[in-house]
């Protein structure tokens, strides 16, 4: 989720341990509980190949909020001497698997039993900033902040509205996906399978992702539109062979190759040279006031390899989320 989300949930967590938790400087414990987890950002500083492997790794997993917990009573205990430690891990766990959870109710994945396994987790019931989820929490703090009686029953709405809104979401989602597989009458066809995916404002409107033996079918639904169901494109799935084959030169594309769920491939050519970019259908967009606002460029996590006229791989870039490209070339 989105780091105002997460701050705001921390703010929740800290009203919640209100009369349990309450020595100095316990805001701002909660807040850095609430934001801890994504110290993983700092992978991106280190190249796009080590951002997708540790990012909502080891900090993300069940074990790792144990470690960084206990990492931060102890710097708060060295400086705070009267900070109570046992209520202070408490505190911080319950908030940073708070945090997990807010990750692993998105499409991106999260490593939570890492490292007894790198498979990434998602309930892909949320999308990454959700104005709703959000905004209603938001509400609660403030009602909860103004509020002289009953501030107890606002922030229990406020812990229900946490895990009640992905769980109708994925409610919708489950009714959704069956919905499409009776009015396509796919189970006579060679599919493999029926995806929604979160896409902007939902649970309005989901990315639909129907999966055959060598395609995707890449779309919308909407549950306020006229046209409920509408297919956009046709993507080529990608074959983990070819991730393989630049792998041999460029180990990011092995890496991509795991990290990828629904992974397409685009072949096109710029003047002598082939172009074939891969992507991955989750961070894909249906919406044509979000292509206008990235001015059509790559979709985010996009990896792309550049073969001269020869078919030697030359060069690859990777497609940062807010337009940022890194090129590397192959010596």
């Amino acid at each position: 989720m989105d780091p105002v989300t997460h701050i705001t949930s921390g703010i929740l967590g800290r009203r919640a341990f209100r009369g349990y938790y309450n020595e100095r400087h316990i805001m701002l414990f909660c807040i850095i509980a609430a934001l801890l987890p994504d110290i993983d950002n700092i992978a991106g500083f280190l190249g796009p190949e080590l951002y997708l492997i540790h990012h909502r790794g080891a900090t993300h997993s069940l074990p790792g909020g144990i470690f960084l917990a206990v990492i931060l009573v102890f710097i708060f205990r060295l400086f705070i001497k009267p900070f109570d430690i046992k209520k202070g891990f408490i505190a911080a766990l319950l908030i940073i698997y708070l945090h997990i959870f807010l990750d692993v109710i998105t499409s991106y994945g999260t490593q939570i039993f890492f490292p007894f396994t790198n498979k990434r987790y998602s309930l892909e019931s949320v999308f990454i900033v959700d104005p709703i989820y959000t905004f209603v929490l938001v509400i609660i703090l403030i009602i909860s902040a103004l509020s002289k009686k009953k501030k107890e029953m606002v922030i229990i709405a406020g812990v229900i509205w946490i895990f009640i809104y992905p769980a109708i979401n994925l409610g919708i989602k489950t009714y959704l996906e069956k919905n499409i597989v009776d009015k396509l009458g796919i189970r006579n066809e060679k599919l493999l399978k029926v995806h929604l995916s979160p896409d902007v404002f939902t649970p309005f409107y989901w990315k639909v992702i129907i999966e055959r033996e060598k395609t995707y079918d890449f779309g919308e639904i909407s549950l306020l539109g006229r046209k409920p169901l509408v297919f956009l494109r046709k993507y080529e799935k990608a074959e983990r062979r070819m991730f393989y084959e630049f792998g041999k030169d460029a180990s990011i594309f092995n890496t991509y190759s795991w990290f990828a769920v629904y992974p397409v491939v685009e072949i096109t050519k710029s003047g002598e040279n082939s172009v074939i970019t891969f992507g991955d259908l989750r961070f894909f967009n249906t919406s044509n006031f979000i292509e206008r606002m990235n001015n059509n460029r790559k979709s985010p996590f996009s990896l792309t390899a550049v073969l001269n006229g020869n078919g030697k791989f030359v060069e690859y870039f990777y497609q940062k989320p807010g337009g940022v490209k890194i090129i590397h070339h192959i010596e």
